[in-house]
């Protein structure tokens, strides 16, 4: 074989590679987006991570919210007493 043609094989197994490298990131990626619980996961593991760093940084942001969350169970049971009441 010429030094050409050993030069344009050579290229053409490393177009192939390349190619071949791009399909297998892209078959990965397509996996990624198609595994729910796998991202449901990763959407939790962030949520945490955000509400931690909140915690820690704006605590009074966490008790606030922790107080509303109390007095709309807290008005929620009295509506229920109170509707069950006049029956």
């Amino acid at each position: 074989m010429t030094d050409d043609k050993e030069r344009q094989l050579s290229e053409i197994r490393s177009d192939i590679e390349a190619t071949r490298q791009r399909l297998a990131e892209t078959l990965d990626a397509i996996e990624d987006r198609l595994d729910v619980p796998k991202r449901v996961r990763s959407a939790l593991r962030d949520a945490m991570d955000r509400l931690d760093t909140v915690r820690q940084e704006r605590p009074e942001i966490v008790y606030a919210a922790l107080a509303g969350a109390l007095g709309l169970i807290a008005g929620t049971t009295a509506l229920i007493i109170r509707s069950a009441a006049r029956r």
